[in-house]
């Protein structure tokens, strides 16, 4: 049967005429985008020019015309700079400021040792020729400037809400011409959020000890916080000499092994600064003590640094706002400081401890 005869047999089914069917031959007309002049440009332009300042507007900054081929990344790298968000590039990759300053870094592991006491005996006992002794409080408690003679009214580190404000202006002169950068006295929310800023920049410590021009012969003696924290990640990595802080105590005797732990990821890097332990507020009238004290010398060996006997003089300065050191005739607390910074001080001059006189 031929196609004709299937036409008519349809249209006569319908009541249709066969002459009123018609071949229609449709015809379009197909045009061919090509694509604009200005994604071939995009397609050439390198990406350093992407990163150029861009207007003030964040979407201006993706052409319409390339949203589809450029990487989202790319995208997402330019809007964060435009709405003046930190810088992508880590700092780290820079490497640490070289401080000429030496540093010592005040630990231990648990709190009531005595600690914040100590770096402000050394911050005011410490006495390098032609130098300044800068004591540093990066414990939250913000007790280092009331054993230096000032009060909860300095201003400190933590306030700032700049991450690059100059800490010149919040330095302090504290006893015996030592000088102080406070903590700062801060609510839960700052503090949290300063934490934050250090645990995703290690060297934020660094830069800004970097700004204040510390020559070789100033010493910076930081306090940290009892145990693991975020200050003393930032204190270790710029770290001349690590002093432990422990007490002639069973307490104390176990947290060392804690301590040990803590640093010992520090003390395995390529060049740590020198580690030693102070034994503090030695009870020479408890035989437990005595022989305690001998227990930790055995335990801490060529570590040991020094012994500071028990005395209330010190442990009374704060009250009577006073320089513990500046007492005369020295009582043996304060004799033991003194003996533990000449110590220290050939330690940073000579990397021993033992006397260069004997």
């Amino acid at each position: 049967m031929h196609r004709s005869d299937d036409i008519a047999n349809l249209f006569n089914r319908f009541g249709g005429s066969v002459e009123s069917y018609r071949e229609i031959e449709p015809s379009y007309d197909y045009i061919e985008d090509t694509p604009p002049p200005m994604l071939e440009v995009l397609a050439a332009e390198p990406l350093t020019a992407s990163l150029a300042p861009q207007p003030a507007d964040p979407l201006s900054v993706i052409p319409t015309a390339a949203v589809g081929s450029t990487p989202l990344s790319r995208l997402l790298l330019e809007i964060e700079q435009q709405r003046g968000a930190v810088s992508t590039v880590d700092p780290v990759g820079q490497g640490a400021p070289k401080l000429k300053a030496k540093v010592i870094v005040v630990v231990s592991a648990k709190g009531g040792v005595g600690k914040s006491t100590l770096v402000a005996a050394l911050a005011c006992a410490i006495k390098r020729s032609g130098g300044r002794t800068l004591a540093l409080d990066l414990d939250p408690q913000n007790a280092l400037c009331l054993h230096l003679g000032g009060s909860e009214e300095w201003p400190g580190i933590a306030q700032s809400e700049r991450a690059d404000e100059d800490w010149q202006a919040l330095i302090r002169k504290g006893f015996s011409d030592s000088f102080c950068l406070a903590y700062g006295v801060v609510g839960e929310a700052r503090r949290r959020s300063l934490e934050q800023q250090l645990a995703n920049d290690r060297l934020w410590l660094s830069r800004h000890l970097a700004q204040l021009a510390l020559d070789e012969q100033d010493t910076v003696v930081i306090d940290t916080p009892p145990g693991p924290s975020v200050y003393l990640d930032q204190a270790l990595e710029i770290a001349d000499v690590v002093l432990a802080v422990t007490l002639a105590d069973a307490a104390a005797y176990t947290s060392l092994n804690q301590l040990d732990r803590l640093l010992a990821p520090y003390l395995q890097r390529e060049k740590p600064g020198q580690y030693k332990v102070v034994i503090n507020q030695l009870d020479t009238s408890r035989q437990f003590s005595l022989d305690l004290c001998e227990v930790l010398k055995k335990r801490t060996g060529n570590q040991l640094l020094g012994v500071i006997r028990q005395d209330h003089f010190i442990s009374e300065a704060l009250a009577y706002d006073r320089n513990p050191l500046a007492h005369t005739p020295s009582t043996r607390g304060c004799q033991d400081v003194l003996d533990l910074t000449g110590s220290l001080c050939e330690l940073l001059m000579y990397g021993t401890q033992e006397s260069f006189l004997s």
